[in-house]
Formats: C-alpha cells, structure tokens, sequence
C-alpha cells in the first residue's frame, strides 16, 4: 500500500492495549483512531438513527450490526490514512494495510490493565470478560476469513506487551512500518 500517511490495522487481545498503542501512534504521526465503540457512535450520531433505533432494529433483524461495521471498517481501510484498533482491526485481516500488527499480554497483566481502565477491582468478573472476548475475537475471525485470530500469519509484527512497553512498542510498529515502505 505505502502511503504517507497509512492504514495501520492493531488488533489484539482485550487488555493488551491496542488503545494505548493506537492513541499514541495516533499522536507522533496525525491519525484518526477508530474502534468499535467509536464506529458504533458515528453510526448512532447519525441524525437519521438514534442508538435505540439501532438497538431495535439490531434486535427485529432488519439491519446486522457486525455487516454495517464490517463495511464501515473496509471503507475506512480503502480511503485512509487511519488507525483501526482493537475487535474492528480484526475485521480487515484479509484486507490490504500498511502494518497489521498484534498485541497480546499475561493474563495477570490484561487483568491488572483492564482493572485500571475500568477503575475496578473486580478480577474475577474482569477475567470472565476477557475471555468472552477472546471467544467472540476468534469467532470473529474464523467466520470471516476461516482462520484463528492469533495464528501469525495474519499479522506483520506480533508484540508482547507484558514484557514490551507500550512506549517502545510503538517505537517497534513505527520503525516496521519504515522497513515496509
């Protein structure tokens, strides 16, 4: 692709901070950031359809959230430049980007991170969310592509963040970026 301003997919595991390392990034090189939560409010900003509407019409099955932000992110990734974080970068796996990169931690440690995020400390319930993620991630996954969303191959660069700060993994995403161009 090898843009100047690129379309960097970060997905990973709930905790691992694909967040962090996705504002940051956001930060040194100029990018929009956008996640599900962030997609879902644009769609709900929208003055034709508020968020209960969506949910109702979500629930009735006359429109499939997970198809509108699957279009929503290929549309993102085909006109860049931007930053697609999180569950959504998932989405776009199979799809051409600059760098799709892959984050994933210790349990112990996205357990710690997301306690802090959510201002709680409640490790069981925590631990239980993770790992619905993780299953509704590889869901995801192998019903869009056929393939496990962790398996290598899939990404550029897969970082450990339990032993790699967020710091230096942005430092380790923006100089694979600079090799790949």
């Amino acid at each position: 692709m090898s843009r100047d301003k690129p379309v960097i997919l970060i997905a990973g595991e709930l905790g691992a901070g694909c967040t962090e390392v996705g504002e940051l990034i956001s930060q040194k090189l100029g990018l929009e950031v956008y996640n599900t939560e962030k997609l879902i409010r644009n769609l709900v900003s929208s003055p034709t359809l508020s968020y209960k509407a969506l949910v109702d019409k979500s629930i009735s099955g006359e429109i499939e959230i997970e198809k509108v932000l699957y279009s929503m992110v290929l549309d993102i990734v085909k006109n860049g430049p931007a930053i697609i974080e999180g569950r959504s970068a998932l989405m776009a796996l199979a799809h051409e980007a600059d760098l799709k990169v892959f984050l994933y931690r210790e349990m112990k440690d996205r357990v710690k991170h997301l306690a802090e995020r959510r201002k709680t400390d409640d490790p069981k319930q925590i631990e239980e969310d993770i790992k619905a993620s993780d299953i509704d991630r590889n869901s995801l996954v192998e019903k869009l592509f056929h393939k496990n969303w962790r398996d290598p191959l899939l990404y550029d660069l897969m970082i450990n963040t339990s032993k790699i700060s967020f710091e230096d993994s942005v430092s380790l995403i923006l100089e694979a970026l600079k090799s790949r161009k």
